[in-house]
């Protein structure tokens, strides 16, 4: 009997692996210029990614964060990962996030916060230090309503990393790069009657590329790095 339990355990955990592991699947969408490489059973509050050129963006529906009537601190919070190739010819010079959504406060003590960061990483060099930028809201959350002439108040974000000088190994060419998008939403509600709400309804990863240039020129401009 002893052996039949362990037996029985070992097939429900080989079971719940190989069922965890059909849903992990590796996906790719070709831009442009560049390629998106990430797992589809990761993406979470985000949903379901699509490309345009070679921006990689996401229109969530449940990324929310909510409090009411004096509940204090609610949150949601996603993070998603992300490689980035660039097709042949071409490197990454730059990568830029930007975000919308709204929000509403009513009554006092009510209060919203949107942020994160984003992580970028030379795939030629996966140990060394991230870049990163801070997601912040272009205006502060501050505006309040009512129940008599509700309305809510739209907001956006951005985040953009510029790539490090020394990136790309011997020759300096960043052909990848791995991009963490580091996600948080924030309602408060600390009084009686207030309420907070705050919504993501857009998210856009936008690679800037630039065709790799020619050897000569290349030579000149590492050159130029060298001496600055």
């Amino acid at each position: 009997m002893k052996h039949m339990k362990i037996l029985a355990a070992g097939i429900l955990l080989l079971g719940q692996t190989i069922s965890s592991a059909a849903f992990a699947v590796p996906v790719t969408l070709t831009g442009a210029t560049v390629s998106f490489t990430f797992d589809s059973a990761l993406s979470g509050l985000f949903g379901a990614p699509t490309v345009a050129g070679d921006v990689l963006f996401f229109t969530p529906t449940t990324y929310k964060a909510q409090s009411f009537n004096g509940s204090g601190f609610a949150s949601a919070s996603q993070t998603f990962n992300v490689a980035v190739n660039a097709r042949p010819g071409y490197l990454v010079s730059a990568v830029n996030l930007n975000e919308d959504g709204d929000y509403y406060n009513i009554g006092a003590g009510a209060s919203v916060g949107v942020g994160g960061k984003m992580y970028v990483r030379d795939l030629e060099s996966p140990l060394a230090p991230a870049a990163f930028g801070t997601i912040k809201s272009a205006l502060p959350l501050t505006d309040v309503t009512s129940l008599a002439n509700f309305e809510t108040t739209n907001w956006t974000s951005h985040a953009g990393v510029a790539i490090p000088a020394g990136w790309g190994g011997t020759d300096g060419v960043v052909s990848g790069v791995n991009v963490t998008i580091q996600n948080i939403l924030l309602a408060s509600s600390l009084t009686s009657g207030s309420a907070a709400f705050i919504e993501k309804k857009f998210v856009a990863l936008s690679m800037v590329t630039a065709p790799v240039p020619e050897p000569e020129t290349y030579a000149m401009l590492l050159i130029g790095v060298g001496l600055v």
